[in-house]
């Protein structure tokens, strides 16, 4: 063993090359175990808690896990399984006879082919590589071994090996032509081919060169051959597995087109993997749906009870197609029953909705109806009341059938009556006022009324528009006109009040500012008026009251504004004599000081 471990005083262990005199802290790749170095290629880190138990740390996803992660454990198995093959082929390859066993020899990586030597071997291969293969006996035997190699040679340019071509290759395609046995040792054998690869000449080259498309499938082909070779593997590691190979080691394509080429290929085996996943995921998935709605799941199930469920039932356990599927795939499909059982209740609730729908139409109509009749009794009109209908129709089935139904109320309906009842009212009233107005007929607010409605119906029954207007009709709208000509009545009247403030206000502005002669407390309006009567103020006032009562109360606000007016100047000279005294009895108080003996000034003699 090249590396050891070696305990340093502080009780670190380090690793040292007994060959390179190298030493580490880390520990060496060729010391490591199968899951350490699965470890050193992932996000993993192995970590042993305070109890001495070991658990895994992913530096990136921050997840702590006491098993191995399953990523890891999946690399380990596909190591186990490629180990297991290889195995097998070895055992194979061992029953076939030393011939063969030289040529798995002859496969060993090249730092071990290169320390063998060939031309001593090559004295007694006839006796230590022994052939009884009937091709070689037919074959012509050369004298030497140089015209052996000669002989090899030939064969392989006249089947046009080049670089694409691996050894087993030409194991496979040649081993029936005799000139295949001239060379009887396979370790010698091999060592020509590479030899012919690597004297090939600058033609050959050249069109080896040319044929990228052909060297990508023979590489492609030699990438599955290798069983190591997996869809994590990286290219690193593939160069030392290949570095041997005649198609990477003497070919002369670039290193670029082979790493594409191995990328090319490890892409392939990802998505192969990934739609082998995808459909053993989407099978898991069709068996999970199933299991779900065996569990007979309603619009109030949780998924806490539901995973309760899960751990306990082992027809879940034992479905190995589960393993596949992760805790956020139960959760996402566990939803996405939950939305359909909801769609389906939402259906039904739809459905019983449209009945009631129905039901509720048919009472609202019922009801729609019982007003109709009442108003063909007339028993009801825009200007009836709820109260009143309400006592009409309390014990009516179809009332008490519209009780605690959706959509309107029976009064809601009672309200849209009354408002179609007051667009007829207003379309028969307009027809009314225009055959009145043209028998000049005028509704009067004061006098006889109950006459003025007698009047009223013998003009309408009379036309043919209106004779068929019964009694209430007309009733309802001679109550309207008579109300309307009292709010036209208030309204004209509050104008015509505004109108005379206005006019009062404009009055009051023109006393003020009047100047010929100006106005005071003790102008009389008898000689005022003739001098103010010209003025557009004045007229503007309706009558002769409204301007001698606007003059009136201009002088009492002249006389009101001159009583104040000395009456604060009372008071202003009051408050000045006030003060006046105030600082008089100040002066007086600081002239009767006491007198405050003090110490008497030192005298000083200079």
């Amino acid at each position: 063993m090249v590396w050891r471990p070696v305990q340093h005083e502080s009780g670190k262990t380090y690793y040292f090359n007994d060959e390179t005199q190298q030493s580490v802290w880390e520990k060496p790749v060729e010391l490591q175990t199968p899951l350490e170095r699965a470890l050193a290629e992932s996000d993993w880190r192995e970590y042993k808690a305070e109890n001495g138990r070991e658990y895994y740390y992913n530096v990136k996803s921050q997840e702590s896990v006491w098993e191995i992660p399953e990523e890891i454990q999946r690399v380990l198995d596909e190591q186990q399984d490629g180990a297991e093959g290889a195995g097998d082929k070895q055992g194979e390859e061992a029953s076939d006879g030393k011939a063969s066993e030289k040529e798995e020899v002859a496969e060993k990586p090249a730092e071990v082919t290169v320390r063998i030597n060939y031309r001593s071997k090559l004295t007694d291969s006839s006796e230590k590589y022994h052939n009884d293969s009937t091709l070689l006996k037919e074959a012509v035997k050369p004298s030497t071994q140089e015209e052996a190699d000669k002989t090899f040679v030939e064969l392989l340019r006249e089947n046009a090996v080049d670089a694409t071509w691996s050894f087993s290759k030409i194991v496979d395609e040649l081993i029936l032509d005799p000139r295949y046995w001239a060379v009887d040792d396979s370790l010698h054998k091999k060592q020509v081919f590479e030899n012919y690869l690597a004297n090939r000449t600058k033609e050959e080259l050249m069109k080896e060169n040319n044929s990228v498309e052909k060297f990508k499938d023979a590489f492609v082909k030699l990438l599955e051959s290798k069983k190591e070779i997996k869809y994590y593997t990286r290219w690193s590691t593939t160069r030392k597995l290949l570095q041997d190979e005649p198609i990477y080691a003497h070919s002369v394509i670039s290193e670029r087109v082979k790493k594409q080429t191995f990328q090319d290929y490890v892409e392939s085996l990802r998505k192969q993997r990934l739609d082998e996943r995808t459909k053993l995921k989407d099978q898991a998935l069709i068996e999970l749906n199933d299991y779900f709605k065996s569990l007979r799941l309603n619009a109030s199930s949780t998924w806490e009870s539901t995973l309760d469920t899960i751990k306990q039932d082992p027809r879940f356990e034992q479905n190995t197609h589960f393993e596949v599927l992760t805790q956020l795939d139960l959760i996402t499909l566990f939803e996405s029953n939950l939305v359909e059982i909801e769609q389906q209740q939402m259906k039904l609730v739809q459905v019983e909705a449209r009945k009631n729908y129905r039901a509720d139409r048919k009472a609202r109509d019922g009801f729609k109806e019982l007003l109709g009749e009442l108003k063909e009794s007339e028993l009801f009109n825009a200007s009836s009341k709820w109260d009143e209908i309400y006592e009409l129709i309390k014990e009516d089935d179809r009332f008490l059938d519209m009780l605690g139904r959706n959509g309107s109320t029976p009064f809601e309906l009672f309200q849209d009556a009354i408002d179609e009842e007051e667009l007829l009212i207003k379309a028969k009233q307009g027809v009314a006022e225009q055959i009145l107005f043209h028998n000049g007929f005028k509704v009067q607010i004061e006098g006889d009324l109950d006459q003025q409605l007698k009047e009223m119906v013998t003009i309408l029954q009379k036309d043919e528009l209106t004779k068929d207007y019964d009694n209430d009709t007309i009733e309802l709208i001679h109550s309207r006109l008579v109300a309307d000509a009292k709010g036209q009545a208030e309204r004209d009247k509050f104008a015509k009040e505004r109108r005379i403030r206005r006019g009062q206000e404009d009055f009051k502005k023109l006393l003020r500012i009047f100047a010929n002669p100006v106005i005071t407390v003790d102008t009389k309006w008898e000689f005022i008026q003739p001098r103010l009567e010209k003025e557009p103020e004045y007229e503007a006032l309706p009558d002769e009251e409204s301007r001698r009562s606007t003059f009136d109360k201009f002088i009492e606000r002249l006389r009101q504004a001159k009583a104040d007016a000395e009456s604060q100047h009372e008071f202003d000279v009051k408050k000045i004599i006030s003060n006046v005294v105030q600082m008089r009895r100040d002066q007086a108080k600081s002239k009767k000081r006491p007198f405050e003996e003090t110490e008497p000034a030192m005298e000083l003699d200079y």
